[in-house]
């Protein structure tokens, strides 16, 4: 997700670490067919994708879910995952 006018900031999620993907929509954003796609992280982090067009937020939900599972599933074991 890319934020900021003046400053621009690009946060980046590796795949495998995505705990949860949402989309929310409240009323005025409903109304204009807006949406934010929400990437939950470990550590209390969050990446917002924020006023997207209502079709291309769930676009992108479901190709971050998919993302997810794979990179998941790719992924090797942590370090405390494995036995000494």
């Amino acid at each position: 997700a890319r934020s900021g006018l003046l400053c621009r900031r690009l946060s980046l999620v590796p795949h495998a670490k995505v705990q949860s993907v949402r989309l929310t929509q409240g009323p005025w954003k409903r109304r204009w067919k807006l949406a934010d796609v929400h990437v939950d992280t470990g550590a209390d982090k969050t990446v917002t994708a924020r006023l997207r067009d209502a079709g291309e937020a769930a676009r992108l939900l479901a190709e971050q879910a998919e993302r997810s599972r794979t990179g998941r599933r790719d992924a090797p074991p942590d370090r405390w995952m494995t036995a000494r």
